[in-house]
């Protein structure tokens, strides 16, 4: 019987909360820069800035011949599909022949909810990291009595 080693695996939950915090922060930077960008117009021939949005995957690992929870990652950055706005400003620099500007896909309060969103995910990672310190702790500590 093969010997394996009793450390293996021990600090994974450190991992699969951290791999967490790392996926929120790349979502925070899109939600950034989608912010950042709203107000970027355009028209036919040039199109105005289109709201980014992340997709995520789970991470796995082998586990003795089976899969094992990792954590999460950003698998890709995606537009968002839905229709630009189209606002009637004659005299705008991005305004068409009849006054029509394309704007920007994105909306303030989608974004803003999806800021409360990786606030309250990146709460719960931290929670969960302090539990498992806390679990570690607990172990170390009845092992030495």
């Amino acid at each position: 019987m093969p010997m394996t080693d009793p450390m293996q695996g021990v600090f994974r939950g450190f991992d699969i909360a951290g791999a967490g915090l790392r996926a929120e922060l790349q979502r925070s930077e899109v939600v950034a820069s989608n912010l950042g960008n709203m107000h970027r117009t355009g028209n036919a021939k040039d199109e105005p800035y289109r709201r980014k949005v992340l997709v995520f995957e789970e991470l796995l690992q082998d586990a003795r011949g089976g899969q094992a929870a990792a954590g999460v990652s950003v698998a890709r950055v995606e537009e968002d599909k839905t229709p630009f706005p189209v606002f009637y400003q004659p005299g705008h620099p991005d305004a068409d022949e009849t006054g029509q500007v394309l704007g920007s896909n994105v909306d303030l309060f989608q974004e803003l909810v999806d800021m409360q969103t990786i606030e309250r995910s990146f709460d719960a990672n931290l929670q969960a990291l302090r539990t498992y310190r806390q679990m570690l702790q607990n172990t170390i500590t009845n092992m030495s009595r």
